[in-house]
This record gives structure tokens, sequence and C-alpha cells, in this order.
């Protein structure tokens, strides 16, 4: 290849070589550094380092078995509805879908619902409230 001057040579031909040598430096140079000790390189542990050991991590959140919240009662001895929509929202929120009927809300709402007054059952409407209508 023939220089004429003012132009400059290319220092390689393609660039193919610089980014194959780039990525292998950064591979080989991510891969350093300070190893973890195994549980065999460790010197034994005092009790305070356990219970540290053992407090390090955040606190994982377990379903306890008690007992399902209950809804209250109105003062005029009816089911508070204002109680049970905000139970029916949450449901929503959590199952992301509409339930098929109460009955399938109320088996898997994890509230316990005062039955309701004689002669009535709950229904839930088309805007999302629960009602009391007559049976």
């Amino acid at each position: 290849m023939k220089i004429s001057p003012g132009h400059q040579q290319p220092l390689f031909q393609s660039s193919t070589p610089v980014c194959l040598a780039l990525v292998v430096g950064v591979l080989f140079f991510a891969g350093c550094g300070k190893a973890k000790k195994t549980a065999a390189e460790t010197p034994a542990s005092s009790p305070e380092s356990v219970k540290q050991a053992e407090t390090d991590h955040l606190p994982v959140a377990t379903p306890t078995p008690a007992a399902a919240p209950v809804v209250a009662a109105a003062p005029n001895g009816e089911p508070d509805l204002k109680e049970l929509d905000r139970s029916l929202l949450r449901w929503l929120m959590r199952n992301r879908r509409k339930p098929a009927s109460f009955e399938d809300f109320s088996a898997t709402a994890g509230v316990a619902i005062p039955p309701p007054p004689a002669g009535k059952k709950y229904v839930i409407a088309k805007n999302m409230h629960i009602q009391l209508v007559d049976r």
C-alpha cells in the first residue's frame, strides 16, 4: 500500500482484533478479585458472630394460621357493607380478577363474613360493591 503525504496509515486493517482483545481483557479482569472464603477456611465462629449472621438478612413474612379477621356489624345489627367492600377491593387487587360470585369471594377472601340478616343474601353488584338483596 502506497502512503501519500498527509494521510495516516490505519493502525489495524480491521477492528476485529481490537474488539476481541477488549472483550478478552474485560473478561479476564472481571474474574479477578477477592475470593469468598469457604466454611472450611473460616475460623471458629463466636456466639456473637453467629447471632449477627442470623440477623443480617431481612425477615421473611410468613403467613400465620391466625383467625380470619371478622367484618364488624353496624350499630343497627346489619353487617358493615363498607368493610365488606374494602375486603372485596383487597381481594380484587390480590387476585387481579373479578370473583365469579359472592361465594367465590367469600371462600377465598380470608375474612370471616357475618351471616346475612334473615331473608336476605349477599350479592356483588356490577359496580363491584357488595349488597344485601331479598332471597
